[in-house]
């Protein structure tokens, strides 16, 4: 048996149900509200975390695992993804291209050559991210950034990128991403155009990759497009509507799937 944990039953879940049924898997559903009992959850028993909230999402993980219970994603891959400084640590260790990266933790002099990203260690949908070309505009930030950790990353290509979909060691989906007019961010839930992207060997090699660096069971991998592909997020509770409405694959169908062969175990 498998049990769905989730705060807010969004279309991503609903279509993981659906999907549950299709395939004959019973599907529990556990839903994490303003508290959550430490005790009662079954050893050996896999949960797949699919809370809108990451913190509530991390603490249910860690709380499972305590329990004797299989998280997926895991609390360490949950930890480690949702802090993209720590992502990139990890990606970087393994020998995954990078964008060059500087972490900030308070108003540091540093040196910026052409347009850079600054953005927050966490966050999501194209939040708490901007563009800088001067010192003068970096300094205005962090004078802003009241305590957050930032990341300053070098901009690769234009802002295009590749959203891959990892699901037990392989790439089953992926869509290109492209800014709306007049923005450098890809993100769908920001309007950006999405187009089915075919995965070759190179593209699901450093995707694979990039998921098992975090240690995710499944993960939605951002890619940017440069001179080369280049690595730059690993998502380890990852939204798939947009993807689905873009390639109608049935991302659902092989998450479900992964679950069930990990739950024989």
């Amino acid at each position: 048996m498998v049990t769905l944990v989730h705060d807010v039953l969004r279309e991503e879940e609903k279509m993981l149900i659906k999907a549950a049924e299709r395939l004959g898997v019973r599907l529990e559903l556990a839903q994490v509200g303003e508290a959550v009992e430490v005790e009662g959850w079954r050893r050996q028993e896999v949960y797949l975390i699919r809370t809108l909230s990451h913190n509530r999402g991390i603490t249910t993980a860690a709380i499972i695992e305590g329990n004797g219970g299989i998280a997926v994603n895991s609390f360490c891959a949950l930890v480690t993804s949702w802090n993209k400084a720590a992502t990139h640590a990890k990606l970087k260790g393994v020998g995954l291209p990078v964008p060059k990266t500087a972490i900030l933790f308070g108003e540091a002099d540093v040196e910026i050559r052409g347009r850079a990203i600054v953005k927050t260690v966490s966050g999501s949908w194209g939040r708490k991210v901007a563009l800088v070309s001067t010192p003068e505009e970096l300094k205005l930030l962090l004078k802003s950034a009241e305590g957050d950790v930032l990341m300053l990353q070098e901009m690769v290509g234009t802002g295009e990128d590749i959203r891959v979909f990892v699901v037990g060691g392989r790439a089953v989906a992926a869509m290109r991403r492209i800014p709306p007019e007049g923005d450098w961010r890809s993100n769908a839930a920001r309007g950006g155009k999405t187009l089915p992207q075919p995965i070759d060997g190179e593209l699901e090699e450093l995707a694979v990759k990039a998921a098992e660096a975090v240690g995710a069971h499944y993960a939605g991998v951002d890619v940017l497009v440069g001179d080369k592909l280049y690595i730059n997020e690993v998502n380890g509770i990852p939204e798939f509507k947009a993807l689905v409405k873009t390639t109608g694959i049935d991302v659902a169908a092989h998450i479900i799937q992964t679950l069930k062969d990990l739950a024989k175990r």
